[in-house]
C-alpha cells in the first residue's frame, strides 16, 4: 500500500471509529450512578468512559494526519474496495468478526461452557490448522476451567 493509499485508509478508520467512540460515550452516560460508592471513580461507566475518550483523542489525531496526507483528496473506487475484501488477512478477519458475533448471539442461550467451546473448538480449527480431536480435548478443557474459575474462585455466576 502506497502513501496516499495508506492515508485514505487512515481517514476512513479514523472516521469511523470517532463515530463508534462517541456512539459508546454516550452509551457510557447511560450507565447507573451510585453516590454512596465514593464518587464518580467508582461508578461502572468511569473506566469504560476514560478508555473509549482516549480511543477517540488518538483517532482524532489519526484523523488530522491523514487530512495532512491528503486521504480525504483519493478517490475510493469499486475496485479498490473488492481488492481490499479480497485480501486474505480481511477474509480471516472478517470470519473472527463472524464466530464472535456467533458466540455473542448464542450467549445465554445455551449453556457457557458449551458456547464457549464451540466458539474455542471452531476457532482453533479455522485459524490454528490443529487436528479436531485435539482442539475439541483444549477447547473443552478451557471451557470447563474458565467457568470454574468464575463460579469457585470469583463467586460470579456465568449464564
Amino acid at each position: 500500500m502506497d502513501e496516499k493509499q495508506m492515508a485514505k485508509a487512515d481517514f476512513i478508520t479514523s472516521i469511523v471509529m470517532i463515530f463508534a467512540g462517541l456512539v459508546i460515550l454516550a452509551v457510557t452516560f447511560s450507565f447507573p450512578r451510585f453516590p454512596e460508592w465514593g464518587g464518580i471513580y467508582s461508578n461502572p461507566g468511569f473506566t469504560p468512559f476514560l478508555l473509549v475518550l482516549t480511543l477517540v483523542a488518538m483517532n482524532v489525531y489519526l484523523l488530522r494526519r491523514s487530512l495532512k496526507g491528503g486521504g480525504s483528496q483519493v478517490p475510493l473506487t469499486g475496485e479498490m474496495v473488492r481488492k481490499f475484501l479480497q485480501e486474505t488477512l480481511v477474509k480471516r478477519y472478517l470470519l473472527c468478526l463472524g464466530l464472535f458475533v456467533l458466540y455473542y448471539l448464542l450467549l445465554g442461550r445455551i449453556p457457557f461452557i458449551v458456547d464457549t467451546a464451540l466458539y474455542l473448538f471452531l476457532s482453533i480449527l479455522i485459524f490454528g490448522g490443529s487436528r479436531w480431536f485435539m482442539a475439541l480435548v483444549v477447547s473443552l478443557a478451557t471451557s470447563i476451567a474458565v467457568y470454574l474459575v468464575f463460579l469457585r474462585i470469583f463467586l460470579v455466576p456465568l449464564p
